[in-house]
């Protein structure tokens, strides 16, 4: 390709970046609703994403903020602010500039560690102004020379689980350019999240999409409410999203169970963990032999899909009958069968669906489901920075979306698990309980996966 025709080509992209930024495009299902949310619950830190990465090593401080204003340049979502146009939200790109990294050194504190980690619990309780196009945030923390605290917040209207790979991935390509002396040189992507919003909007007209709102009307019909668990204290009359968490950890052991009762059962270690948690929520009470839990999904259909950054990940809601007596082997082939049919019908966001379903709306309860599970088989990561060793943890909202929230990570040769609750309704020795007696039920059906379960009446 000849010097002229990069010119022209990039000029080209320039000039419709130019013609983007004043353009208002319609948002996605899951960006309205967010969007509802933060008016409902102004200053509620629940859809924040707070990322800490903990950075050893010779780091560029100047390098990485120009690497960040590079990705964030790069990714229309994360320059974009919302605003309600003749009852619809419209989403509004903002012109690229730089996002400032600001840098404060507690190296002389007489607690260093603590310190940073009080920084870094302040970051992921600050609100976003999504109004303003404000959806992501930096904060650079230096405990000791060669020693940082990276605390990266998100709000969730921009980003998701699989966003961060892709942040991480480009942010740690635009630094080592940056290191270089150049500008981040990334291939053009072929789409922004803009553009997916339109498309998801012209789908959902889409008459080639009834047969999915059929199965769900009718899988989900007659589910009770709330479909949760017995709690500690009585609902509130409006949800208040106050929550904790307790972490605990499956170790080498049970974790090799999992994974080789799902090569035998022919599915993932996902569904050997889902239908444990499935078995655990009966255990607890759930209202009758139908178990419902919402968990995510990557909501990433098309190959443009893929090096996008923003707001793709849905909700499926699963439907898991546990029987009275079983075996957790079945049990986990029934949880198969439904894991696959919701994958099956995953093109209808979660927000069509509580349309399609119209349940009654109870301010206090999370429409559908109470119960969430989600499940990382990819080990914690972070950007891949020269000359440095990045370790990704996430930050304390102290808020609850659900209930529950079961969150099971792969790490090392184990998992590490986090159970996060509602402190609205249930108490943290109640907690505790709860998450430990994940564990064990997961050892015991996992040892002996073909004995007879008793009743869990």
């Amino acid at each position: 390709m000849t010097a002229d025709r990069v010119t022209a080509d990039r000029a080209t992209a320039d000039r419709v970046t130019a013609d983007r930024v004043t353009a208002d495009r319609v948002a996605s299902s899951a960006q309205r609703r967010l969007w509802i949310l933060d008016r409902l619950y102004p200053g509620c830190a629940a859809y924040v994403i707070p990322v800490v990465y903990r950075i050893e090593g010779d780091l560029d401080a100047e390098a990485l903020g120009h690497a960040l204003s590079d990705v964030v340049r790069r990714h229309e979502v994360l320059r974009t602010g919302y605003r309600m146009v003749r009852g619809a939200l419209r989403q509004t790109v903002r012109p690229a500039g730089p996002v400032p990294i600001p840098v404060v050194d507690v190296a002389a504190h007489r607690s260093p560690g603590e310190e940073a980690e009080r920084l870094a619990a302040a970051e992921a309780l600050r609100p976003f102004d999504l109004s303003a196009g404000e959806v992501i945030r930096a904060l650079l923390v230096r405990t000791a020379p060669g020693r940082h605290l990276l605390c990266l917040s998100l709000h969730h209207i921009a980003c998701d689980g699989w966003s961060l790979r892709v942040l991480e991935d480009e942010l740690a390509a635009c630094y080592r350019s940056r290191l270089a002396g150049s500008p981040g040189d990334l291939p053009p992507l072929p789409e922004q999240y803009g553009d997916f919003a339109e498309w998801q909007q012209a789908r959902l007209a889409d008459p080639a999409l009834r047969p999915v709102r059929d199965h769900w009307r009718e899988h989900l019909a007659g589910i009770p409410a709330p479909a949760t668990i017995r709690t500690d204290r009585p609902r509130p009359a409006v949800w208040s999203f106050a929550g904790g968490h307790v972490r605990f950890r499956i170790g080498p052991e049970v974790a090799e169970r999992v994974r080789l009762l799902a090569r035998a059962a022919a599915t993932t270690p996902y569904t050997v963990l889902l239908a444990a948690f499935a078995l655990l929520v009966r255990e607890h009470g759930a209202p009758g032999p139908d178990v419902v839990i919402g968990t995510p999904v990557a909501g990433r259909s098309r190959e443009s899909h893929y090096r996008l950054i923003g707001l793709f990940q849905n909700t499926v809601v699963q439907r898991i009958r546990v029987p009275d007596r079983t075996t957790f082997r079945d049990l986990v082939r029934l949880t198969r069968e439904e894991s696959r049919n919701a994958i099956v019908n995953q093109a209808l966001p979660f927000d069509a669906l509580v349309e399609e379903l119209n349940p009654a709306r109870d301010p206090g309860l999370n429409p559908v489901f109470q119960l969430m599970f989600s499940h990382e088989e990819d080990e914690p990561g972070g950007p891949a920075l020269p000359g440095c060793a990045v370790r990704r943890t996430f930050g304390d909202t102290r808020t609850a979306k659900v209930d529950l929230t079961l969150g099971v990570a792969r790490d090392g040769p184990g998992y590490t698990g986090r159970l996060e609750y509602s402190t609205d309704l249930f108490t943290a020795a109640t907690a505790r309980r709860i998450a430990e007696r994940f564990g064990v039920l997961l050892e015991n059906a996992t040892s002996a996966p073909f004995r007879v379960m008793g009743s869990v009446e």
